[in-house]
């Protein structure tokens, strides 16, 4: 008997191994036109990558909506008043311990909070979350306006369920879940609606967010430079930031940095005519003072949006190698070089 009569048919050597690869190629086909559809690629442009932004590439986002629930904890029930009233109920402590338990007063915390993070300008100080952020301030007073309502009307205001009014007692526990939590929800959201791409002609932009939708298509060869940012936060989780900067001023943003409210208060010192001398001098110094106080610089910095860069991605080194490797391919020099050496090899 010959050693190949035993063995197994070369059909069925061949079956199993044909069955996936067919199967394969048609997976990665359908994802590749999903992917070129999203894009909005070119006729013959290839995608060579594309990355979203690192989950915890907004991590202020996360600890915003910790803030937030942290707040909304304090002013819960009796949270507040047992902090507060450390020494059995003095007339200070009651009385703190009464201010802060009013839904006036939380609205009031809640706006300063809502303040503080628009004054910050950094990556949690984007409108849709300033506008969540109002939302969970103002709920309260809905509470609020009912009650007074309720006592100015009397009887013939409307109760619902037994409540006092329409509305029944705002509990800063259950809109602190709702609102933090919620919170959560979009940041994962939003921060999937941010989708980079890496073709072979260009760099490609998609944001999608609630009703928002934008895409942007830059040419390699309209990239003048590639920059990679790595914060503190970014080196300790694995993630960077690649800003791209062009001829037209893409990748640069310009913060200012100082209060504003020094030009109001300014105005006050500005001298009169009838102003004698005395006090036009001690005006000047007052102006002085001020001008000095509430100094302002406008500053240029790299634009860090994450509509207009790859945002907290990672595996940003292979990413920023890939652009500078096509950024040279399309760079106007390679293109002389390429055609210098074509000419040579002809000649």
């Amino acid at each position: 008997m010959s050693e190949d009569a035993g063995s197994p048919d070369a059909t069925d050597l061949e079956a199993p191994a044909s069955a996936p690869s067919a199967a394969l190629p048609a997976a990665a086909s359908n994802s590749d036109a999903a992917l070129k559809k999203k894009f909005r690629t070119i006729t013959g442009e290839e995608i060579l990558s594309h990355v979203r932004p690192s989950f915890f590439g907004f991590f202020g986002h996360y600890v915003l909506a910790l803030a937030l629930f942290g707040l909304h904890w304090l002013f819960a029930g009796d949270t507040m008043r047992t902090l507060v009233e450390g020494d059995g109920g003095s007339s200070l402590f009651g009385f703190l311990a009464g201010l802060l338990a009013n839904d006036v007063t939380f609205t009031g915390a809640m706006l300063a909070l809502t303040w503080f993070n628009r004054m910050l300008n950094g990556n949690t100080s984007n409108r849709w979350l300033t506008t969540w952020l109002l939302l969970a301030s103002l709920a309260p007073l809905l509470t609020v306006l009912d009650n007074w309502l309720a006592a100015l009307l009397g009887d013939s205001y409307p109760t619902v369920m037994g409540w006092d009014g329409l509305l029944p007692t705002y509990n800063h526990f259950v809109a602190g879940v709702f609102f933090a939590g919620m919170l959560v929800l979009l940041t994962a959201w939003y921060q999937r609606s941010f989708h980079y791409a890496i073709t072979t002609d260009a760099v490609i932009f998609d944001h999608r967010f609630l009703l928002v939708r934008g895409n942007r298509r830059i040419l390699f060869e309209k990239i003048s430079e590639v920059h990679a940012n790595r914060t503190m936060m970014g080196t300790l989780l694995g993630f960077a930031t690649i800003t791209l900067l062009t001829d037209s001023g893409l990748g640069v943003g310009e913060e200012t940095r100082g209060i504003a409210a020094g030009a109001a208060a300014g105005d006050v010192a500005r001298p009169n005519a009838d102003d004698t001398t005395a006090e036009r001098a001690g005006k000047s110094v007052l102006r002085r003072l001020i001008g000095l106080i509430f100094y302002q610089r406008t500053v240029t910095t790299l634009d860090h949006d994450p509509r207009h860069s790859f945002y907290n991605v990672r595996k940003a080194n292979d990413l920023k190698q890939q652009l500078d490797e096509m950024q040279k391919r399309h760079s106007q020099s390679s293109q002389i070089a390429d055609l210098k050496a074509s000419l040579e090899n002809k000649a």
